[in-house]
């Protein structure tokens, strides 16, 4: 196939087909330099490689309030994927490819499959054979082509030299379709129907309709699991980015991630900021990464510190610094207990029982708690947080929101970057049907519960039980005078766009009970700083 010069140095060769081992063809695109061989950086994509970017879609994103950032790239660029023009002039080859059955690639399409998987160990293969390649692979890409890394590395392709999965889910179940287990019922209907049903090869059917396979799976089944990557046979070097920012997406799924690999050489880098702002803009410090353990250059990225942790004060004010681990070395684990009578959060247990109650339904102050401390010295906050509560409720479940806010010293809200760019965000989230707080006693933590999701627990009405509930990860300096505070309630917390839980039903109450006998508290993730309140 003739390639064709689209920039000063770079070739580019669109579709070339390359066989799968049952014999299916999947297409795909190859930038190169013109003479030496070279590494190759590898993605896989549902929303099609031709799409450079897709401008039409990422309008309509926008018109929904998608935020994308300040993004500089060349036009042949894939959306999430690597820019091919920086890369190539950087001494890579580039390739892209269409997932099977999606755009012009054969056969029949899934979601994150085991099909999907052996594809792309094929496309690995294939890749480090070719005349242009050096023999060394490497796999990049933002959300779904990050969660196909999770895939794929397990399986350990000969040629795989090193991941860069930059943000993404890695438990489709607890981080895509459900929070907490509670449905997700926005972006999932909309990336099915825009981005999945649109894109697909209408040559040949899905293996599998998603959106029906979610409503004969509500709980964690053998179906999920399959679906589940076997994140500890992963050995590759790897760079995992993992954000704040994108709670109720791939917050939590790249932090477990970077957590349960088994890669003696991984790196953690952590941002507030939006992602594919942010991944575009650390190009140099994926490349550092790559031109070490594919390239063999002595730029000293082993000494680079293993966590990168991007410590927020506020929107898009933070400070960097290292850490050796995830989560950091010197975390204190920190309760502050909730007084349902003063609505404050204390560092000593209350004593008096007392009962707070609100309007699930309702999205004012009548529809929530809170509880807050104020904070006489500075803190950091880094790391998971936990919630222990009493609840009860007037119906049979509860869909309980958590979250966690910052106000400075005159009262004003502090915002952060969340989910799709969002500008005006919390510090961090949580979520819990409470028919579903069955724990894992083996995989939970002090400060990060592990729900099993394999079974409904439906309450008595006026039945107190104990849950606890996980907070995502979040990094946050609170100054001297700030002040932390805890929201409770029955429905989403923020505006987010393409993205939503189903609303509670009407009537019916939810009560939070707190001490004496009733020991609801915040863990917080104490990593500078002593709490004094003021």
């Amino acid at each position: 196939m003739e390639a064709t010069t689209i920039a000063e140095g770079v070739l580019f060769e669109r579709d070339v087909a390359v066989r799968m081992r049952d014999g299916a063809i999947l297409m795909s695109n190859v930038f190169r330099g013109p003479n030496a061989r070279a590494p190759c950086l590898l993605s896989v994509t549902p929303y099609g490689k031709d799409k450079l970017p897709d401008r039409l879609g990422m309008f309509f994103m926008r018109l929904a309030g998608v935020r994308f950032g300040d993004i500089a790239v060349s036009r042949y660029t894939g959306f999430e994927a690597p820019d091919p023009v920086y890369w190539v002039r950087n001494g890579y080859a580039v390739v892209q490819a269409d997932v099977r059955g999606m755009h012009k690639s054969e056969g029949r399409a899934s979601v994150l499959s085991d099909q999907d998987a052996e594809d792309f160990y094929d496309l690995i293969e294939w890749a480090a054979v070719q005349p242009w390649c050096d023999g060394g692979v490497a796999l990049s890409g933002v959300s779904y082509l990050a969660m196909s890394q999770w895939r794929v590395a397990p399986l350990r392709p000969p040629h795989l030299k090193a991941i860069v999965p930059w943000e993404g889910v890695s438990d489709l179940y607890r981080e895509f379709v459900t929070q907490g287990g509670i449905p997700e019922v926005g972006f999932i209907p909309i990336w099915w129907k825009n981005r999945m049903q649109r894109g697909r090869n209408r040559h040949f059917d899905f293996a599998e309709n998603f959106l029906e396979e979610i409503g004969r799976h509500p709980m964690l089944d053998e179906y999920w699991e399959r679906k589940r990557p076997a994140l500890d046979h992963i050995d590759v070097p790897a760079l995992v980015c993992a954000t704040w920012a994108d709670q109720g997406l791939h917050t939590r799924g790249s932090f477990e991630a970077f957590r349960a690999i088994g890669s003696k050489q991984k790196w953690l880098f952590t941002h507030g900021r939006k992602k594919w702002e942010t991944y575009y803009n650390s190009a140099d410090v994926q490349r550092r990464f790559l031109d070490h353990f594919l390239k063999g250059a002595a730029n000293g990225w082993p000494e680079t510190g293993r966590v990168r942790l991007e410590v927020r004060s506020s929107y898009y004010r933070h400070e960097v610094r290292f850490a050796n681990e995830w989560p950091p070395a010197g975390l204190r684990p920190t309760p502050l207990y909730l007084d349902a009578a003063s609505r404050t959060l204390s560092l000593a247990p209350v004593s008096t029982e007392a009962a707070s109650t609100y309007d699930p339904a309702k999205s004012g102050p009548s529809g929530r708690v809170a509880f807050t401390i104020r904070f006489k010295d500075a803190v950091e906050l880094t790391g998971d947080t936990k919630l222990k509560l009493w609840v009860s409720g007037s119906n049979d479940d509860l869909d309980l929101f958590v979250i966690v806010k910052k106000f400075d010293a005159e009262g004003r809200e502090t915002f952060f970057c969340g989910y799709n760019g969002y500008e005006k965000d919390a510090v961090a989230k949580g979520w819990l049907r409470v028919s579903h707080r069955a724990l894992d006693p083996k995989r939970s933590t002090p400060l990060r519960p592990w729900h099993t999701h394999t079974r409904a627990e439906k309450l008595q009405p006026g039945e107190i039980v104990p849950i606890e509930i996980e907070i995502l990860p979040s990094s946050t300096l609170f100054e001297a005078g700030t002040r932390l505070e805890l929201w409770v309630r029955g429905r989403d917390g923020a505006k987010y766009p393409a993205f939503r839980h189903a609303k509670p039903p009407r009537g019916g109450r939810h009560t939070v009970h707190a001490g004496g006998r009733f020991d609801s508290h915040l863990l917080v993730p104490l990593l500078r700083g002593e709490i004094v309140p003021a």
